[in-house]
């Protein structure tokens, strides 16, 4: 496959390169919604943010190699119809067929679906050509009829979305899954954000699963809220919201 001419956005990403606790706080993520999957049909997952900067991608990323890692059929793919990052971070080719091919009908599946070197278990299904409408493409007939067919070809499914304050598409998606995760970053991440973000998913009956706080600094924190620790290391970004080292290229199917 050819590289890509355009810079590559790094996250850090759980595995060998990544610190115990990192790996861990990842793991405690997945064996909580594995609970939740046990008394619930939770099989799908929406992952979204407030803002832009949060995170919600690297959150996305790390949760589905987690679950693959734990030996799960997992399919994650990226929904940002508006600024998709996926692609950029796992490597793939610039301007690799995608969700929008799919949707369109001008790709079939061998085409849209992507492995990623040293990540067993792990199917990524990137955004492909980013379309004029993307809301109207989400609130698809086709969108409906996609979800129930990844659903059942795998063990979970992840869904990267764009900021559910900012834009309806992550609030039209939600109907499709079981699920969701909002991210929030200190410092970025505002009350009145957090509170509408909430408010727009409450809106469309959304089934909020919980709140992943990233980047959270244990240095900064004290005995009255130290019991954040279980979540602090999700993520530590750059000022543009990457990180880490990873080199991996994403190989299509």
């Amino acid at each position: 496959m050819a590289k890509n001419k355009h810079p590559k956005r790094e996250l850090l990403m759980v595995g060998d390169n990544a610190s115990f606790q990192f790996n861990e706080a990842y793991k405690s993520l997945r064996t909580n919604l594995e609970f939740l999957a046990a008394t619930s049909d939770c099989k799908s997952i929406l992952v979204t943010s407030s803002v832009p900067t949060e995170g919600k991608s690297n959150v996305a990323v790390n949760l589905a190699c987690t679950m693959a890692a734990a030996g799960k059929k997992v399919i994650l793919m990226d929904c940002d119809l508006r600024k998709g990052t996926l692609g950029h971070y796992l490597h793939l080719r610039r301007g690799a067929p995608g969700l929008t091919g799919k949707l369109s009908g001008a790709a079939e599946w061998n085409d849209i679906c992507y492995s990623i070197p040293h990540i067993d278990n792990l199917t990524v299904i990137p955004t492909g050509p980013l379309p004029p409408n993307p809301s109207e493409l989400l609130a698809s007939r086709q969108m409906g009829a996609l979800f129930e067919e990844l659903k059942a070809h795998c063990d979970a499914l992840i869904v990267d979305t764009p900021p559910v304050s900012l834009v309806t598409d992550a609030a039209v998606l939600s109907r499709y899954t079981d699920g969701v995760i909002l991210v929030v970053r200190p410092e970025v991440t505002t009350i009145q954000g957090a509170q509408l973000s909430k408010k727009n998913l409450e809106a469309v009956d959304a089934h909020i699963l919980g709140v992943v706080i990233n980047g959270y600094d244990t240095k900064k924190s004290t005995k009255k809220d130290g019991y954040y620790y279980s979540y602090n290391y999700y993520g530590y970004y750059d000022e543009d919201g990457s990180s880490g080292k990873s080199k991996s290229k994403g190989k299509s199917k």
